[in-house]
């Protein structure tokens, strides 16, 4: 079977998205908690708008983890806000940096 040589990143991206529809079929998107930020005593970095941030992160949907391409938008000292889109709806959560991997362009895990 050929490859596809104009948009070699598709067949990954397609397999994300499929993963990802399957796994928020299983509960919802997991965020840290308040009490896991301490947002009140912590300094957050904003992400402008006009940045992109990219990341591989490991997001949890029920009881199901799935490793996605996110966009960085804000983050802590421990932690990162991340947004992931699916099917169109963009999703946001906040995963302890470990769980991320910081990607030069959002095609690069692909």
């Amino acid at each position: 079977m050929g490859s596809n040589r104009r948009h070699p990143h598709s067949a990954g991206e397609l397999a994300q998205q499929r993963a990802l529809r399957d796994a928020r079929a299983r509960g919802p998107l997991h965020s840290l908690s308040a009490e896991q930020l301490v947002l009140t005593s912590r300094a957050v970095t904003v992400v402008p708008d006009q940045v992109r941030l990219w990341g591989l992160a490991w997001l949890r949907f029920g009881d199901v983890d799935v490793q996605a391409v996110v966009r960085v938008r804000r983050w802590t000292d421990d932690a990162l806000g991340v947004e992931v889109d699916i099917g169109g709806e963009l999703l946001r959560c906040w995963v302890w940096q470990g769980a991320c991997r910081r990607l030069e362009d959002r095609r690069a895990a692909w």
